[in-house]
């Protein structure tokens, strides 16, 4: 176990990264794929609910305290959605590519609708057509990178969560 939490912050650490040098100009509506999100709902597909909100919250943080901006908005908005990917990937069988693509799909526009309403309860007037256009950008850069980024996911925790088991 430890060694898969140890691997997921080396991914998480990547991800961070990844988002912060993929250029804007590439994205559509100045939106980037939201790599450490994948990482969330990925994590609490396979390890549930509590889990995968701790997973998301910790991975959220990271990411606020890395771009340095709304300190604790992501981490409740990605904690949330591991709470919320945890409980619809209960009993799902996660073999299924589809299973996946819908997950990032609600966690995706879950954690848009999160981080516009405690923004909004914050005080930032965001505008909902701007975050609306780029949030359905972001989402669709999620759900078309499932086919590339689960199936190695997939190996290495169903490896490293396996090995768990076996020993105890």
């Amino acid at each position: 176990m430890l060694t898969y939490n140890l691997s997921l912050a080396g991914l998480s650490l990547a991800g961070l990264i990844l988002r912060s040098i993929f250029p804007r100009t590439l994205g559509l509506a100045w939106a980037t794929p939201d790599f450490p999100l994948l990482l969330v709902v990925f994590n609490a597909m396979f390890r549930g609910p509590l889990p995968g909100a701790a997973g998301g919250f910790c991975i959220g943080l990271a990411e606020d305290l890395f771009f340095g901006r709304f300190i604790g908005l992501n981490a409740l908005a990605k904690g949330a959605v591991g709470l919320l990917t945890g409980f619809l990937a209960k009993s799902i069988y996660k073999e299924n590519m589809w299973v996946p693509v819908i997950n990032v799909f609600v966690g995706s526009a879950f954690s848009l609708g999160v981080v516009f309403a405690i923004g909004h309860l914050a005080g930032y007037r965001w505008h909902f057509t701007v975050v609306f256009y780029q949030g359905v950008f972001e989402l669709l850069f999620n759900v078309c990178l499932v086919p590339f980024v689960y199936g190695p996911f997939f190996h290495f925790a169903d490896r490293r969560l396996h090995l768990r088991e076996d020993n105890g």
